[in-house]
């Protein structure tokens, strides 16, 4: 792997998670009852008791996407950017979901939900469920969401700027 490629992957995965932790927390000091994070109707609220495992798991996709497109994006100009971190953002999604799930649903069988067939369980049933509610509990992650698109833009700006 080249070293500047190597070098960005690293700067995208640290900056990302710290940006995005302390983002998260200032978020929920402000936020009323300290909603950062979207919820569907009777889900367990397991995003909200570990919110930075589940912020890790899209940082994480987000370096190796947003390394993947930062001469796409460092050739374009600002429209062409916009685009090209709306790309970053959903392809990150996309990659992130599954694995959340997964985690989501380790998490039930932390709580005492413990199915048999566990291990198929979580691949399988939690990786479908998260493509499922993945997207949408970000969309409804509404200021969160917002400000993370946002730095998303000036961060690989940040990122084709120092690589």
């Amino acid at each position: 792997m080249n070293k500047s490629i190597k070098n960005r992957l690293i700067f995208y995965w640290i900056s990302s998670f710290i940006i995005a932790y302390i983002g998260y927390y200032i978020l929920w000091l402000v936020m009323p009852n300290h909603y950062v994070f979207g919820v569907s109707y009777r889900m367990m609220l397991y995003h909200w008791e570990f919110p930075l495992q589940y912020i890790a798991i899209v940082c994480f996709f987000y370096g190796i996407i947003a390394s993947i497109f930062s001469e796409k994006f460092k050739n374009q100009k600002t429209l062409g950017r916009i685009l090209i971190c709306l790309i970053i953002i959903i392809l990150s999604i996309l990659f992130s979901s599954p694995f959340g799930g997964m985690l989501w649903f380790l998490h039930d069988m932390n709580a005492g939900f413990f199915p048999q067939n566990w291990f198929s369980k979580i691949l399988y049933t939690g990786s479908l469920w998260g493509l499922q509610m993945g997207w949408y509990i970000i969309l409804l992650s509404i200021p969160y969401n917002v400000f993370g698109s946002i730095i998303c833009y000036f961060l690989t700006k940040k990122g084709v700027e120092i690589y």
